[in-house]
Parts: C-alpha cells; sequence; structure tokens
C-alpha cells in the first residue's frame, strides 16, 4: 500500500469517529430535550391546576363577600386603631379604621407616661376632635409634637360609635 493510501484510510477512520461522535452528541441531546419537553409539558400541566385552584378560591372569596355583604348590617362593625408613625421631628399619632362600616364621632385622649406631657398640638387636636365619620380604610393624623417633657411611649384611648348607634372604647400603649 502507497503512503497516501494510509494517509487517506487513517483521515477517513477520525471522519468515521467524528461523524460518530456527532451522532452520539444528536442521540443524547433529542434524548435530553424531549425529556425537558416531557418535564415542560408537567410543569404546565401543574400551573394550569394551579391556575384554576386560584380562579376556585377567588371565586369562593367573592362568594363569601358578596353573602357578608347581604347579610345585616349590624355583623358589620368598625375596627378604629390608633398608632405613633414618623421619625422624632415629624411624629404624628394616626387613626384608621381596618373595619367594614364607618365610625362615627371618634375621640382620642392621651395619657402621658410617668407624669411626663402630653405632646398633642392644642391647635390641631382641637380642630380635628372629635372625627365626625372616618370611612372603612381611611385614617386620619394628629401631629405629635415630641421633646424631652413628653417621651416617646403614650397610654391613648379612643371611643367611637357605631353605624347602629352602640359605643365602643379601646386602649393601647404606642411609641415611636
Amino acid at each position: 500500500m502507497e503512503p497516501y493510501q494510509v494517509i487517506t484510510i487513517v483521515v477517513a477512520a477520525f471522519g468515521v469517529l467524528i461523524a460518530g461522535g456527532g451522532l452520539a452528541v444528536s442521540i443524547i441531546s433529542l434524548r435530553r430535550s424531549s425529556a425537558n419537553e416531557a418535564q415542560s409539558r408537567r410543569l404546565q400541566e401543574k400551573q394550569e391546576e394551579l391556575a384554576e385552584l386560584q380562579l376556585k378560591l377567588h371565586r369562593d372569596e367573592v362568594e363569601k363577600i358578596e353573602q357578608s355583604s347581604t347579610s345585616s348590617a349590624s355583623n358589620r362593625r368598625a375596627d378604629v386603631r390608633v398608632s405613633l408613625e414618623g421619625s422624632a421631628k415629624r411624629a404624628r399619632f394616626v387613626i384608621r379604621n381596618w373595619g367594614y362600616a364607618a365610625a362615627k364621632d371618634i375621640n382620642f385622649d392621651v395619657t402621658p407616661v410617668e407624669g411626663r406631657s402630653s405632646p398633642l398640638v392644642n391647635g390641631d387636636a382641637d380642630v380635628k376632635l372629635p372625627i365626625p365619620r372616618l370611612a372603612p380604610g381611611g385614617d386620619c393624623s394628629l401631629i405629635a409634637a415630641l421633646s424631652f417633657d413628653t417621651g416617646v411611649a403614650f397610654d391613648v384611648s379612643w371611643t367611637w360609635t357605631e353605624e347602629d348607634g352602640s359605643q365602643r372604647q379601646q386602649s393601647s400603649r404606642v411609641s415611636l
């Protein structure tokens, strides 16, 4: 055999080996892509199930809300809460109605802790209190002038009238 024939056979053998390697890589890629496709299909099915469950949950919540809104007004109540928010220089007492009914005639009182002075600003509190009506989700803020004389913790109490005319009272300790 001539040397060029040997070289041709060796090059052809390498070509066959490279083509075989390419075929093996193609087969492996095909299997992986089909496995990924199957996994993707399962994931899509699970996402569709989850979407159906979320839709069902949302429908149930809407149905509950509709049932509660058709129930008597005496079951719906105001939920008035007070917090002290902001920084020491811009502190405010925030009165919020978290309930499902409006609150009327809201009064607010601060009892300073340990004999300190009240942080309520007279010109602000006198004008805003009592709050005539606070709708569900509504809020009203009162300036809190904090200083060394007032401290940063206060016992607060507030009263309001429900839509059905009943009186409610709450108290809490708030601090900055």
